[in-house]
């Protein structure tokens, strides 16, 4: 990183908002000690919704082991309420948020900041990609990795350099935090996207690299993928509801799809109706079908037959939850949000790396525009 000496380094927080994630925290946590970046110049902050399993009790042993890491607790028990405990509890100049049930490349933290400072930019993340245990983990994960599927969430197959409206799951400089505030708890399971959209609307930038890669675990049965899509789309409509702005051309594909099957079914009823029905359902599928036989390149023939009935489960469940979402906003029904409090600034004594040599460290390198 063009540092002599280590110690001139920038201190970075980690933060990991967990919830009974014994079956993963512990290849998290290697992953997170096993960077290419000083064990002395990051701490991990893990914040513990009240774990029933032995979650509590691998974090503590693994803090035995390496000072570093502090458990907290987490009373909230929401993700967006640990995230915002752990922030508080920092002190590093940058803060690299991971989840408990994913994983790092050895270089993520170093490259992360290089590019931070290389650029200019308030967040930068990766491609989240997506592992599944199973036949069913799998073809979801390799669903979740087509544009087919998750539409204009480009950061997760992206393979190029550039701006984005979100990143997963991101490292920031703390300024971000302090100019706009901690994460909005009112938007489970939202809060990243609109926390970076709060980054943009105040000019600053999210910058996608492939380069640092997340690997995660996604869910591993249909209904619980239903679950979280449901949830995403209603989510979507409530942030928008605060601000519009993020709601976005490609957003409108999966709800104009679930609004389009009562319609076909009353059209289906009439004789007129029924071959456009049958053809318009016919060029869906096989939509499905060709995506499926991209996204399942390399995997075997039993995931390969699962991917295109994934993609529906997908479109149908986010789709339906912003109908909900809109549905609320009609009966307005009071779903929280508003403006979270700016972080705390540091003392410049307490940073592990100044801001003053911050700027002196940008200044010696040449800025590279994103593509």
């Amino acid at each position: 990183m063009g540092h002599s000496d280590s110690n001139a380094l920038p201190f970075v927080s980690v933060v990991i908002p967990v919830f009974n994630e014994e079956r993963y925290i512990e290849a998290c946590l290697a992953s997170v000690l096993g960077q290419d970046y000083p064990e002395d110049r990051y701490e991990v902050i893990v914040a513990d919704g009240g774990s029933t399993d032995r979650t509590r009790a691998i974090v503590e042993s693994t803090s035995v082991l390496h000072p570093n890491v502090r458990l907290i607790d987490n009373p909230g028990r929401t993700q967006a309420h640990g995230l915002n405990l752990g922030i508080l509890a920092s002190s590093g100049e940058f803060i690299a948020r991971q989840d408990g049930h994913a994983e790092w490349s050895p270089h993520h933290l170093r490259r992360s900041i290089e590019l931070l400072l290389e650029t200019g930019a308030d967040n930068v993340g990766g491609r989240a990609d997506g592992e599944g245990a199973g036949i069913t983990g799998r073809a979801i994960a390799r669903a979740m990795r087509s544009p087919f599927g998750v539409g204009g969430a480009r950061y997760r197959y992206s393979t190029r350099v550039e701006e984005l409206p979100t990143v997963f799951p991101g490292t920031f400089r703390r300024s971000a935090f302090e100019r706009v505030g901690l994460y909005d708890e009112a938007y489970p399971p939202h809060e990243d996207y609109e926390l970076n959209h709060r980054i943009r609307e105040t000019g600053g930038r999210v910058l996608f690299s492939p380069d640092i890669p997340t690997r995660y675990w996604v869910r591993e049965s249909i209904p619980a993928l239903a679950r979280q899509y449901f949830r995403y789309g209603r989510s979507k409509v409530r942030v928008a509801r605060a601000s519009l702005g993020v709601i976005r051309p490609y957003h409108l594909a999966a709800p104009a799809l679930v609004a389009a099957i009562p319609v076909a079914a009353l059209l289906g009823l009439t004789r007129r109706g029924r071959p456009a029905v049958a053809a318009g359902a016919a060029v869906y599928a096989a939509g499905c079908v060709v995506a499926g036989i991209h996204a399942g390149k390399g995997e075997t023939p039993s995931v390969r037959m699962r991917i295109p009935g994934i993609f529906p489960v997908l479109h149908v469940a986010w789709g339906s939850g912003f109908w909900v979402g809109v549905a609320e906003a009609a009966l307005r029904i009071d779903t929280g949000g508003g403006s979270p409090e700016p972080l705390p600034a540091l003392a410049t004594t307490e940073l592990g790396y100044t801001r003053t040599a911050l700027r002196a460290d940008q200044r010696h390198r040449k800025p590279t525009k994103a593509m």
